[in-house]
């Protein structure tokens, strides 16, 4: 981070032979973020996280172009803003077990990058939450363009936000993600917005395959498909059998070809909260849309 230091400007005037004091000014130039380099390996990011840590404001990750980010141990916990513009990069668990991103109390704006091979049954903080990114602390996280794909947890196989926190995806696609129990590839006890992005090809061992969420959830403009829960909802959980409740907001998007098993609902599970469907189509899911829910998912057949 680069700070300036206040500078004080002293003048002095001769007024009729004698000195008067003028009281002097301080003049303070708000910090500015800074933009730290971060050469293609491991031990460069490790340092640059920890450096943005401890600078006050805003920073911005400049990685190197063209590189993957083999890591073989957690990476610093985000505890401040920080933004990584990567440029088509891959970061990568490749030893251990942990997750790629751990936001606590910080922020995490993250664009044009692919995260895979994350495993937060093994990580430090919120254990076994979110394989790719865990947000948690108050944090917020905002993914553009990213890639989250093959990560695993027990909740949130993709990512995970907690009560108080909040994510914004926008134009990104999860896929291969799986968690042993809610949210293949995302789930939510805050704030999260789903944006013209694809949920594809996740798996939760209990609920949500594609989503599960007790908080509070926007989907637009986004495809939930192919995705697998046995208890319900292969495509979206609105409320989870242990915690009933959240709203569910999904628009102009669709919701298919997802799966449960026996006669729970392939596309929509909702348990005790509220799911508004608009301009939304949710169908062709098995063994039904949303039949069987615990509470009635209006506007869904079928």
């Amino acid at each position: 981070m680069l700070t300036h230091k206040p500078v004080a400007l002293a003048l002095q005037a001769l007024t009729m032979g004698a000195a008067a004091t003028i009281t002097p000014i301080v003049l303070a130039s708000p910090a500015s973020a800074a933009t730290l380099p971060v050469a293609c390996n491991e031990t460069a990011l490790r340092t640059a996280i920890n450096t943005a840590n401890s600078t006050p404001g805003s920073d911005m990750l400049n990685v190197a172009a063209n590189c993957t980010y083999r890591l073989t141990s957690e990476l610093p916990a985000i505890t401040s803003p920080i933004v990584i513009n990567a440029k088509g990069n891959t970061f990568t668990r490749v030893s251990g077990t942990f997750r790629i991103f751990t936001v606590d109390g910080g922020s995490l704006t993250l664009r044009n990058a692919t995260l895979t091979n994350g495993d937060a049954t093994g990580s430090s903080v919120q254990n076994g939450a979110g394989g790719a990114i865990v947000v948690t602390g108050n944090g917020s996280l905002d993914l553009n363009n990213v890639q989250i794909r093959n990560n695993h947890a027990n909740f949130g196989g993709g990512i995970s936000v907690f009560n108080g926190s909040q994510a914004r995806v926008n134009a990104s696609v999860f896929t291969g993600n799986t968690a042993a129990n809610n949210g293949g590839a995302i789930v939510s006890d805050g704030t999260t917005s789903v944006n013209a992005s694809q949920i594809s090809g996740n798996t939760a061992g209990n609920v949500g395959g594609g989503i599960a969420s007790i908080g509070t959830l926007g989907v637009n403009a986004t495809d939930i498909v192919n995705n697998t829960a046995p208890n319900g909802g292969g495509g979206l959980a609105n409320g989870v059998p242990s915690a009933p409740g959240g709203t569910s907001t999904v628009n102009a998007s669709n919701i298919s070809n997802n799966t449960a098993s026996g006669v729970n609902p392939g596309g929509i599970y909702n348990n005790g909260g509220t799911v508004n469907l608009t301009a939304s189509r949710v169908r062709a899911n098995t063994p039904n849309n949303c039949l069987n829910s615990p509470s009635p998912v209006p506007g869904c057949v079928g």
